[in-house]
C-alpha cells in the first residue's frame, strides 16, 4: 500500500515505499530525524568558529540570563553534570565564562559569561539566527506560531 499525497501536501512529498510512509508516518521518527539534520548542520557551522555544541549550549543558556546554577544550566540545556563541569572548567580557563559562589547560599555557584564569552555567542547567534530562518522559510506567522505551541506542548506531555 503506497501512501497517497494530495495536492495540498504533494510538493513536500515525494511518492514513498510502504517502510517509508510507515517511518514518515511515525512522529518520533521525524522528531528525531529533524534533530539529526539540525545537529549536523550545526555542528559544522560552529566547528568553522572554533567551537562545538555543548560550548554552544551553554554560551546560548547564559547570554539568556547569566548568572544562574549549574543544575539550571544541566536543565536549560540538556546536559549531563560531567559533560558541564568539563565544558565549563575549559571556558573559564579561555575566559568564556567567570564562576562565582552565591553570595546568600556559598553551597550554589553562579555561572556568568564574560565579555569575550558575550561577543563570542552574538558573532555566532548571526550564524545560528540563519540557520533558523532557513528552517522556517515558507511558514506564515500563523503556522509558526502554531508550530512552536505544538512542539511545546508535545515537550510537556513528555513529562507528565
Amino acid at each position: 500500500m503506497t501512501r497517497k499525497t494530495s495536492p495540498k501536501d504533494s510538493s513536500d512529498a515525494a511518492p514513498k515505499s510502504d517502510d517509508q510512509s510507515l517511518f514518515d508516518d511515525f512522529l518520533p521518527h521525524l522528531i528525531a530525524r529533524l534533530a539529526y539534520q539540525l545537529n549536523g548542520d550545526l555542528v559544522e557551522k560552529l566547528r568553522r568558529e572554533g567551537i562545538n555544541v555543548t560550548r554552544w549550549r551553554i554560551l546560548a543558556v547564559l547570554a539568556m540570563g547569566d548568572g544562574i546554577t549549574i543544575n539550571e544550566i544541566i536543565d536549560r540545556a540538556m546536559m549531563q553534570q560531567s559533560a558541564l563541569s568539563r565544558a565549563l572548567m575549559s571556558m573559564e580557563k579561555e575566559d568564556y565564562v567567570r564562576r562565582v559562589l552565591r553570595r546568600e547560599d556559598a553551597r550554589y555557584v553562579e555561572v556568568f559569561l564574560t565579555d569575550k564569552g558575550r561577543a563570542l555567542f552574538n558573532s555566532l547567534n548571526i550564524v545560528v539566527r540563519r540557520r533558523q530562518r532557513r528552517l522556517v522559510k515558507g511558514f506564515s506567522a500563523g503556522e509558526l506560531a502554531t508550530a512552536f505551541t505544538l512542539l511545546r506542548r508535545m515537550s510537556r506531555n513528555m513529562l507528565r
